[in-house]
């Protein structure tokens, strides 16, 4: 059990404290802010623990298995949150949408993959350009506030530039997927 896996594993455990905080009024109105810096926090340890890994000769099997575990654990988390203020914004949907479809689909191929003793060696660029993208889209939505109908436009934007960037990775996975595959 090394640092990264140690701050994955910490990243999980923010998930339930990010919702908890999000999801009720138990700090009054610091708890949205306490959800934010849990969010920010939980973002961090996602970085820091691959560049821990890669720096330092870090990278082990368990790392490889719970780290993209726990950030869609998170990415879910947060967009099934925010899906509560947002379900009237068409972008936001179709975000969610693609988000979904685009993880359901690298599951079952990784579930074929699996079973036929092959994997994807890490999470590729453009999956972490992604990523990084949908995670700046969302922490921008959670520091609007809801009730003002002016952000609606800012919404439209960081939720169509994060709709572009998941559909492009979902579009650049299959020729890797594929190609495993047939390998």
């Amino acid at each position: 059990m090394n640092l990264p896996n140690r701050l994955t594993i910490l990243r999980t455990l923010m998930i339930p404290v990010f919702l908890f905080f999000l999801l009720t009024d138990y700090a009054g109105n610091c708890s949205k802010w306490i959800a934010v810096i849990v969010f920010i926090l939980a973002s961090l340890t996602d970085f820091l623990d691959g560049q821990i890994a890669r720096r330092f000769n870090m990278v082990t099997e368990l790392g490889k298995a719970i780290d993209p575990l726990a950030d869609k654990l998170m990415q879910f988390a947060i967009a099934l949150c925010l899906l509560i203020t947002y379900f009237h914004i068409w972008t936001f949907i179709l975000m969610l949408t693609i988000f979904v479809i685009k993880e359901i689909t690298l599951l079952i191929f990784d579930i074929v993959l699996f079973k036929k003793e092959k994997k994807i060696d890490g999470a590729k660029f453009f999956g972490k350009v992604s990523t990084f993208v949908f995670y700046v889209a969302m922490g921008f939505l959670l520091l609007l506030p809801s009730t003002v109908s002016f952000w609606s436009t800012a919404v439209y934007i960081a939720t169509s530039v994060s709709s572009f960037f998941l559909l492009l990775s979902y579009i650049l996975y299959f020729p890797v997927l594929i190609k495993l595959y047939r390998s």
